[in-house]
């Protein structure tokens, strides 16, 4: 609570000193166009934001990461279907970085964001941004992950799709594809993130079916495809049996798959992913990965895009129920349906 405290004021300060930097820039451009009268401005756009003029409501949404491939796809989503209803929504990517994330959060704030919104990086760590949302009295949107302390905030909504579900289907795949058991490793995200903890939790549940399909290891890779890759290296050299290997995103997944096609372990070890990638996709397509649970990124992006035009109409947040999509089992048998898509 102490540090929680101290991220608080932190936050405050930098939104002051913030708000007074505002200040003076609005001052020095009015004084700026006295001067120089009507001429024309540089159309100059910063690279991180998507939006801007579009309406007099504006949107905030902090990206976790753009190097993922559903939080790309997400965030494109989102822009086109908040824009759709005439909202203006500026977007930033926070590189997975909590605390940027948390800057970029107090710097919608600053710009007078009427809702503040973002795949929170951190169940813990992004705290302050929840409490800084609360402090100006803002409706704070999270999408996919949720951050702790949410349910006790009556302006905090959640959007995505019930991860538990997710790891859960992960299970029942393994139990009817190995009847008889087997060895599977587990690469997960990071411990402290709600996904991570939902997504373990389904798997486990679905695996007290079949006691002999015994989880050997957990890994975290980061939901990285980089480090699902080495880490698949690594563990090919220190098991001598490996039946699948159950990641907790497409990234990691995929990393794996390119692991295996190098060490010519493909048709033997199984992978299985989470999030319905469009490379995940054609990575099934491929006969490479084996499973993977979709989530709808676009019906994701259109409820959350309801939402922020709800609360435009003066919907009171504490009104509005969170979302859950549900997640879409892909194999080879159905893959086609969803390429099509």
């Amino acid at each position: 609570r102490g540090l929680g405290d101290v991220y608080k004021r932190q936050s405050k300060r930098r939104r002051k000193m913030k708000k007074r930097l505002l200040s003076i820039l609005m001052v020095t451009a009015m004084c700026a166009t006295m001067v120089v009268g009507c001429g024309t401005a540089d159309d100059t756009k910063d690279s991180s934001s998507s939006s801007k003029g579009k309406s007099d409501y504006l949107v905030g949404f902090a990206n976790n990461s753009d190097t993922y491939n559903y939080c790309a796809k997400f965030r494109s989503y989102l822009k086109d279907a908040t824009e759709a209803k005439g909202i203006s929504i500026t977007v930033t990517d926070a590189g997975g970085d909590t605390n940027v994330q948390n800057g970029q959060i107090d710097d919608f704030i600053v710009q007078n964001a009427n809702v503040v919104s973002a795949i929170s990086n951190d169940l813990d760590g992004s705290i302050p941004a929840l409490e800084a949302a609360k402090d100006a009295g803002l409706p704070y949107v999270s999408f996919l992950t949720s951050v702790s302390g949410g349910d006790d905030y009556d302006g905090y909504i959640y959007v995505g799709s019930p991860n538990e579900d997710a790891g859960k289907a992960q299970g029942e795949y393994l139990c009817d594809a190995f009847p008889d058991g087997a060895s599977i490793l587990y690469f997960t995200g990071a411990p402290n993130d709600q996904q991570y903890v939902d997504r373990k939790k389904g798997l486990e549940e679905a695996l007290k079916k079949n006691p002999n399909i015994k989880i050997l290891d957990e890994y975290n890779v980061e939901n990285s495809k980089d480090l699902g890759m080495s880490t698949a290296e690594d563990s090919l050299l220190s098991y001598d049996k490996i039946d699948a290997i159950v990641c907790q995103n497409d990234d990691g997944a995929l990393g794996v798959v390119e692991a295996l096609k190098s060490a010519g372990k493909l048709d033997s070890i199984q992978v299985l992913g989470i999030d319905g990638s469009d490379d995940a996709l054609q990575s099934i397509q491929d006969g490479e990965m084996t499973m993977t649970a979709l989530q709808d990124a676009k019906a994701q992006a259109e409820a959350g895009a309801d939402i922020f035009e709800k609360l435009k109409k003066g919907t009171d947040p504490a009104d509005i129920e969170d979302v859950n999509i549900p997640f879409k089992i892909v194999t080879k048998d159905n893959v086609a349906d969803y390429l099509s898509k």
